[in-house]
């Protein structure tokens, strides 16, 4: 498989999908900054420089994927939120405008969770939308890099989208039920003192052991001082940050001590301790090999390449569950799809059999169901609550949107506030030829059950065998 890479950066997520065994043969940014770094670690990818609204889909190889995150400052809650007010915002646009043009198999989008806060969510739908009418099966997940073996919280949202006449059915990578990495294990074994660096500084190229261990030694404001900026060594890191000033501080040093809501100051008697995490260290914490080089006469430009990326792990992971999808025999077949849902009791079972309803939470957090844009609605309801299991039809219709005094109305007691209801067909139990419920294992382990997702009939056959 061959992918083009856009809004490159440094690699990181051209990295993961190359680590997945996937080629990427074309890469886009603009930015000077990176052109060294990328060249140098990606060095059988061709590198286009040129601005992405002068490009159109004649000027990109063949290829079977786009990747790409467009950049995420004007959504960054971070940051002044300008959405499309901002020029940086308007290449979102670009990039969907390129997928339409160039019509690849499929895609995948990269940003911030900024991009779906109350202020930003329309504009967000309304991408999916003009993806979806441009020929494409458009999924959607909010994922921590924490939950796959990636020493931070940093949570991003990611878009896969395939074109319809494929009918594949993807799934995001499910949170790995594995111990999580802490500090420690990711970057304790770099004892050796880093170099510091202001802005004003040239960085010398010269490194021994550890290529890039160099450290912002800029003040810290009033803004930084605001909060903890410390891990334990025992913890997953904060955020890797693109601005410097921001970066998270190394775990040798105390618990920042609080004086008031809005200002910490450094433990008296450890102030030496304080200092922010190399790039080397970012760039572990990132998940980048110790053999990947950055390339940076200031300091600021090293952390904001690193801080900018995708984890490569990540993108792997990502990258695995698309290949899985062109891997499949069944991919290219009519598909029949199945919302898998949970119901806590036998008076939930009983008021969504007598309502003939059946609903979901929806939206982005945890354990809602993110329903892809563009596919067909669900054929079957298969309800599963420990080892009872059922099957039923439902109407061919789409779900119905509703608030939760909507459900109140009829009896049911949610506890959220927006939904997506869907109708039964009948309250008798199906059978399908080859499906055996009872050998099921549900995905997307979530408190104490599990969250609802929608998956096709033959891929649960196949899984049953």
């Amino acid at each position: 498989m061959k992918v083009a890479s856009f809004f490159s950066g440094c690699g990181g997520l051209d990295l993961g999908f190359e680590q997945a065994g996937i080629d990427v043969i074309w890469a886009n940014d603009i930015e000077t900054s990176v052109h060294e770094t990328y060249q140098y670690n990606h060095p059988n990818t061709v590198l286009c420089k040129s601005d992405i609204r002068s490009l159109h889909d004649s000027d990109i190889p063949d290829c079977d994927g786009f990747i790409g995150g467009p950049p995420c400052q004007s959504w960054s809650e971070g940051g002044k939120q300008l959405g499309l007010n901002d020029e940086r915002g308007k290449l979102f646009l670009d990039y969907v405008r390129l997928i339409k043009e160039k019509q690849p198999k499929f895609f995948v989008i990269e940003n911030v969770k900024g991009i779906i806060s109350d202020k930003h969510l329309h504009t967000f739908l309304s991408f999916l939308s003009i993806l979806e009418q441009a020929g494409y099966i458009v999924n959607y997940a909010m994922l921590n890099a924490a939950d796959f073996r990636i020493p931070q919280d940093r949570y991003r949202v990611f878009v896969v989208g395939f074109q319809k006449s494929l009918n594949c059915n993807f799934h995001f990578p499910q949170p790995l039920q594995e111990p999580i990495i802490t500090l420690r294990k990711a970057i304790g074994d770099i004892d050796k003192p880093p170099r510091f660096y202001t802005d004003s500084d040239t960085v010398s190229p010269q490194y021994e052991r550890w290529l890039n261990h160099d450290v912002f030694a800029g003040a810290f404001d009033a803004k930084f001082m605001s909060r903890n900026r410390i891990r334990t060594w025992d913890e997953v890191s904060f955020t890797i940050q693109a601005q410097a000033k921001n970066c998270p501080l190394h775990p040798q040093a105390p618990t920042m001590k609080y004086i008031a809501p809005n200002k910490r100051i450094f433990a008296p008697g450890y102030e030496h301790l304080y200092r922010r995490l190399s790039i080397r260290e970012c760039a572990r914490i990132q998940t980048f090999p110790d053999s990947f080089r950055f390339f940076y006469n200031n300091i600021k430009d090293g952390y904001k390449m690193v801080g900018n990326a995708v984890p490569p792990r990540i993108a792997k992971f990502i990258a695995i569950n698309i290949k899985e999808v062109f891997a499949s025999t069944t991919y290219k077949q009519e598909k029949a799809y199945v919302l898998v849902g949970y119901y806590k009791n036998e008076t939930q079972l009983c008021m969504t059999l007598q309502n003939r309803l059946y609903y979901v939470r929806t939206g982005f957090r945890r354990g809602a169901l993110q329903m892809p844009i563009g596919i067909p609605s669900p054929k079957y309801l298969l309800l599963h609550n420990k080892k009872n299991r059922s099957l039923y039809k439902l109407l061919p219709e789409p779900p119905a949107f509703m608030k939760a005094a909507d459900l109140s109305a009829k009896g049911f007691s949610p506890s959220g506030n927006e939904y997506l209801a869907f109708r039964l067909e009948s309250t008798e139990e199906v059978r399908i030829k080859g499906l055996n419920l009872q050998v099921i294992q549900f995905q997307g382990k979530y408190r104490n059950a599990t969250a609802p997702y929608i998956t096709d009939i033959e891929a649960l056959i196949k899984e049953t065998k």
